[in-house]
């Protein structure tokens, strides 16, 4: 599996575990009486969340708008070629 195709699919899953967290953060302080510290540390993890969605969105857009033929990209190089390579840079490093 290629990265892009990787990054597609783990960035969605991801975003919604940190969208549970703060679910489950909220409704821990529906349970009990919460301090202002904790709201404001709420607050600000609903910010990163939101701003972490927006990012999301973007990548995944990035993703899938690549071209097919970039995707499809292999190394033009085989081990002969490369074996070839090694072995002028060998001889002019010698020279």
């Amino acid at each position: 599996m290629n990265i892009p195709a990787i990054l597609a699919l783990s960035i969605p899953i991801i975003a919604i575990l940190g969208g549970y967290y703060v679910k489950i953060k909220q409704m821990e302080i529906n349970k009990k009486e919460v301090s202002d510290k904790d709201l404001d540390i709420l607050k600000q993890v609903s910010k990163e969340n939101e701003a972490l969605k927006q990012r999301v969105e973007n990548l995944e857009q990035i993703i899938t708008s690549l071209d097919k033929d970039l995707l499809a990209l292999k190394p033009h190089n085989n081990n002969d070629d490369l074996a070839k390579q090694v072995a002028e840079l060998v001889k002019k490093l010698k020279d």
